[in-house]
């Protein structure tokens, strides 16, 4: 169901950072034929986080919309207390290199959150200063730049592809999947 390197237990929690408009939730939510795990969105756009809520149906019991700063939200939970993170193309406050001082330190605290067997599916995108064709040597240094981080960070990084994971569906992957040239998609699949 999910892209995940050991499976997830019953009622776990997968936690969305910056669920946009919902839609990705709401299919993996659907998709859980089980009916075992739960499922939040953390959105601080306030239309964005109505949107969400208006893709709710009574059969949606296992999902959760919440309007607020996931940076806060997160910290409220107790440690290892979260399955799994998903951040579908984080803003690149959260990704950027040139703001990775700023960033860090929730990353640090995110894995804090996280179960013993936790993972974090992160899927970002690349593209350089001038918005021209990427070069094989730019995005290949980049993506062993950002692995690195996150390893230096504490993550063990399970899974690398240089493409979105079937099945996560948004309006930028879908934009950004036909712009090959100039953006380089990555998926990381990390644990604790």
């Amino acid at each position: 169901m999910l892209y995940v390197e050991k499976p997830l237990g019953k009622m776990d929690l997968v936690v969305e950072l910056g669920s946009g408009n919902g839609q990705t939730l709401v299919d993996l939510a659907n998709r859980n034929i089980e009916g075992d795990l739960q499922f939040m969105g953390i959105e601080m756009n306030f239309s964005l986080y109505e949107k969400s809520c208006s893709l709710l149906t009574k059969d949606n019991n296992n999902i959760t919309f919440v309007n607020n700063d996931f940076e806060y939200v997160i910290s409220t939970f107790h440690n290892e207390s979260i399955s799994m993170f998903l951040s579908i193309l984080p803003h690149p406050n959260y990704i950027g290199k040139e703001s990775e001082v700023n960033w860090k330190s929730f990353y640090e605290m995110m894995i804090s959150k996280m179960k013993r067997y936790g993972q974090f599916l992160l899927i970002t995108e690349y593209t350089n200063e001038l918005l021209s064709a990427v070069s094989v040597e730019e995005y290949v240094k980049w993506r062993k730049w950002i692995i690195l981080t996150f390893e230096a960070i504490g993550f063990d990084v399970n899974v690398v592809a240089d493409h979105a994971p079937n099945g996560f569906l948004s309006y930028y992957l879908s934009q950004f999947s036909n712009d090959t040239d100039r953006i380089k998609i990555l998926t990381l699949l990390m644990g604790k």
